[in-house]
């Protein structure tokens, strides 16, 4: 039944990754992937389970053992998935990665390494608001889909789960009780206060290992401002360039100059001061106005740019810094920068709007996969679940992108709102995966199961059964 429900052509590309697995765990891995894909509703182990149509041939001990049990490491998926993403990036292009995180909400103590997080979404400027669950620390590739359009979207190939310090009190969770022994698992599971790593400490800890896969290429790694700060720009690869927001009262200076023959005392560290980049474009006569594409728009605005030491953060590596105001006045000036001081103002600006398509994957795997679904318990199963929607994604993305190269025209289903519309979204490859796959269904020749181990029910009862 399961190869019967996703065209062959999304087989072939989950067939790489049978190099990650034992044979009979390549095959629960299949079938999981293929269940979340036709899956309608929450994307809980039992639903994903139910869609792929075959549990009445595998008991559902199964699907929870693979994630809780099973030996595989979620790093290989991600090095297969990003040389099959890689391979959509020119040869002679530079690589664009963006890196940021994203909170998952959870209900229930029994949950293991969850905790309270800041909640952006929730929270505003005069009051903060905290929830209870799994913040994931993610590092995408940067994909030009469809080629030759400037569009892109940002495929996940590495992630790690952040684990906070507080576990929440009896309220953050009502749903599980105060006692158990699950919520006992749930509180040893959870490390202790030093063993904890920062997120900047994850995020190292990605760079470094993405900056291994990309061998001799450049790469260039689009990061939030909170994410800008001395451990991740000090300990950085020799090929990695960040490029990342400002801040507007940053401590800038000059390069110390050289030392004169003979002159005696300690060598300086740095030079002048400089003003900060406010203090300089309150003053600055000398603006330029450039035009760039700006998250899909061509815009123009007023720019300076200066190269500077900003000794707080990156003492021994001057950075190239842009300076950008609005014409019309609707937006506060800002600052961006970036390590690499031979890249233009074009460059540093486009390479920061890119950073958007990663929160875009956020609000995808989310909306239409289901990132915050799985209900699993226990450590291992945590840190595993999740993760597999991110996989989904990038495998729906790259076999959309195979299907359809060169297409003249692509089909998806109308929207009269949306005029103007001019390539399909996420929502639209999915939907082509599906109506692919329930193509071949309905075209196959019945096959009786053999052996079924549950009562005997229709795939499109069961798809329908998980809406």
């Amino acid at each position: 039944m399961p190869e019967r429900i996703v065209p062959e052509s999304f087989r072939v590309l989950l067939g790489v990754f049978a190099g990650c697995f034992q044979a009979a765990s390549y095959r629960n891995f299949e079938l999981l992937v293929i269940g979340w894909v036709h899956c309608l509703g929450r994307r809980t182990i039992t639903a994903v389970a139910l869609a792929s149509g075959a549990v009445d041939r595998r008991h559902i001990s199964v699907f929870h053992r693979f994630f809780s049990r099973a030996t595989w490491a979620l790093d290989d998926l991600g090095w297969v998935l990003f040389r099959l993403a890689v391979a959509w990036v020119p040869a002679e292009a530079p690589l664009y990665m963006v890196l940021d995180d994203t909170l998952a909400r959870k209900s229930g103590k029994g949950v293991a390494l969850a905790s309270m997080h800041h909640d952006p979404l929730l929270s505003t400027k005069r009051k903060p608001f905290f929830s209870f669950g799994h913040v994931w620390v993610v590092l995408a590739l940067w994909v030009p889909l469809p080629p030759g359009t400037g569009r892109g979207f940002a495929v996940r190939i590495l992630c790690r789960l952040f684990v906070g310090a507080k576990r929440g009190g009896q309220r953050d969770a009502p749903s599980r009780a105060t006692t158990g022994a699950r919520l006992r698992a749930a509180e040893a599971a959870h490390p202790p206060v030093g063993s904890r790593p920062t997120k900047l400490e994850l995020a190292r800890e990605l760079i470094a290992l993405a900056a291994i896969w990309a061998n001799d290429r450049r790469v260039y790694v689009a990061v939030d401002s909170a994410y800008a700060g001395r451990e991740l720009l000090r300990a950085r690869p020799a090929n990695i360039h960040l490029i990342s927001r400002l801040r507007l009262d940053a401590a800038l200076w000059t390069r110390p100059r050289r030392r004169r023959p003979g002159q005696p005392g300690r060598p300086r560290c740095r030079g002048t001061r400089v003003p900060a980049p406010q203090a300089l474009a309150a003053t600055w006569r000398h603006w330029r106005s450039v035009s760039v594409t700006l998250y899909g728009r061509q815009v123009t605005p007023s720019i300076f740019a200066l190269t500077a030491l900003w000794y707080a953060a990156l003492p021994d590596h001057p950075i190239r810094i842009v300076v950008v105001r609005d014409p019309t006045g609707r937006r506060q000036e800002e600052a961006f920068f970036c390590t690499d001081t031979a890249v233009t103002e074009t460059f540093i600006l486009e390479g920061y709007a890119r950073r958007w398509t990663l929160e875009v994957t956020f609000h995808d795997t989310k909306q239409h996969l289901g990132l915050a679904d799985p209900q699993a318990q226990s450590p291992a199963a945590v840190r595993r679940a999740a993760p597999l929607a991110f996989l989904v994604y990038g495998l729906v993305l790259l076999w959309y992108a195979d299907e359809h190269h060169g297409a003249v025209s692509t089909a998806w289903v109308d929207r009269p709102w949306y005029p103007a519309k001019t390539g399909p979204s996420f929502l639209d490859m999915l939907t082509a995966l599906r109506r692919a796959g329930w193509r071949r269904y309905l075209s196959a020749a019945p096959v009786p199961s053999r052996c079924p181990r549950n009562l005997a029910f229709s795939w499109p009862e069961a798809v329908l059964a998980t809406a």
